[in-house]
This record gives C-alpha cells, structure tokens and sequence, in this order.
C-alpha cells in the first residue's frame, strides 16, 4: 500500500528471534528499529523542510523535484532507504524451507533453468556490487523477470518494473553474523523469502491469475 506522510516504521510481521539462527536478534533488532527507523525519521524532516508533505513515498522517488543536487540526493537517498527496506523486510518469512511450487518459482525456473542457478545468479548479483547497494528480483510486463542491482539506496525504474524480491546488502544487515561471506548472507536470506507475497506480486505485475501450474512429471 502506497505511504503518505507522515512516514511510518511498518511494523516487523515476526518477532526478533523468529529469524534464528538465519538472523540473530540483535541484527535484526538493529537493522529494523534503528537504522530503519532513522531513515523514517529524516525522510519526514526532509519532506516538511523542502514543502513535500502532500506527496507520496513513491512520488519522492520518482517526479522531477525542483531542489539543489545536494538536497536532492539527500531526499532521495532518505527515501530509497525507506522504500527498499519495507519490502526487504515484508518480504521475510519466519518459516524457513524450500521454494513452493507456484507461478513464480515456475517463472524462475523457466528463466533460469533452476532454483539452485536462479541462487548461484543472486550471490554473483551482490558479489558484484561496489560498496553498498541492493540485488532485486523485478517483472517488467510482458518483458518476464530480471535480476538487477542498485547502489547505495536507490530504488529500480517503478514506472518500468514492479519489485518481486530485494536483498540488502548494506553491511549492517549481514555484518556481525556473516562477516564478509556473501554467499552464506545470500542463501540464508534466500531460505527466508515469503514466496507467498512474492508469488502475489509477480501475478498482479504480470496480470495472471492465480492458478497454479501444472507440475511436469
């Protein structure tokens, strides 16, 4: 559902330690309630600083704003960080497992050939990144699904692709507990998705319905 201001924390939909030992409470708790919630914090300043109130979070992310390079950036930056950590957050699931079988995971695996290259793609996906950014999974209409990267907080082209999955590979949200072992980060943030919601999102993105498809064999 689309945010208006005044910016809000959404609320974690599982406790701190119902993502152990996949992600410790401390991380989480860190992750979410302190350097989540500043980001909500500054956008909301920087919204009433620069008159921008009567516009929605995606708004601030995508019209052209009259506003120096530097404040710019800053609006951006604030905002990007809150956008992208609402659905990297939402889109954990606090039940671990294998990938359903749904239209998605079917989509996938058409793509990509398999679940496990789908996941070898994501960790090369956030090895490659320079610095800090984000690895998304995106539908783009007719055009089928892509594996794109983001730097710093920016957000992907919203009036072109629809977001399906988001991996924050920001240090703080893997640090303490995987050090710098990227592809551990990467496959225990992978047996946490939400396919459910991410299943959703691709069907309203890609207009299907929600039948699901026939297994081969």
């Amino acid at each position: 559902m689309e945010q208006h201001f005044p910016f809000q924390s959404s609320q974690l939909p599982y406790s701190y330690v119902a993502l152990m030992p996949h992600c410790d409470a401390n991380t989480l708790y860190y992750h979410h309630d302190q350097y989540y919630a500043e980001a909500v914090y500054e956008l909301n300043n920087l919204a009433v600083r620069h008159r921008l109130t009567h516009l929605s979070l995606s708004q601030l992310l995508t019209e052209d704003l009259n506003l120096p390079t530097a404040q710019l950036n800053r609006l951006r930056n604030a905002a990007g960080s809150v956008y992208n950590h609402q659905i990297y957050f939402d889109g954990l699931n606090c039940k671990a497992g294998q990938p359903p079988f749904n239209r998605l995971t079917d989509e996938i695996t058409t793509t990509y050939g398999s679940m496990s290259r789908f996941q070898q793609l994501l960790i090369e996906a956030a090895e490659s990144i320079i610095g800090s950014g984000w690895v998304w999974l995106v539908a783009e209409g007719d055009k089928g699904i892509h594996i794109v990267t983001t730097a710093n907080n920016e957000v992907v082209d919203l009036a072109s692709v629809s977001p399906l999955l988001i991996l924050d590979m920001w240090e703080h949200a893997y640090l303490t507990l995987d050090h710098f072992n990227i592809p551990h980060y990467v496959e225990t943030w992978f047996a946490l998705i939400n396919w459910d919601l991410a299943n959703a999102k691709y069907m309203e993105a890609s207009g299907t319905n929600g039948t699901t498809p026939q297994a081969l064999g």
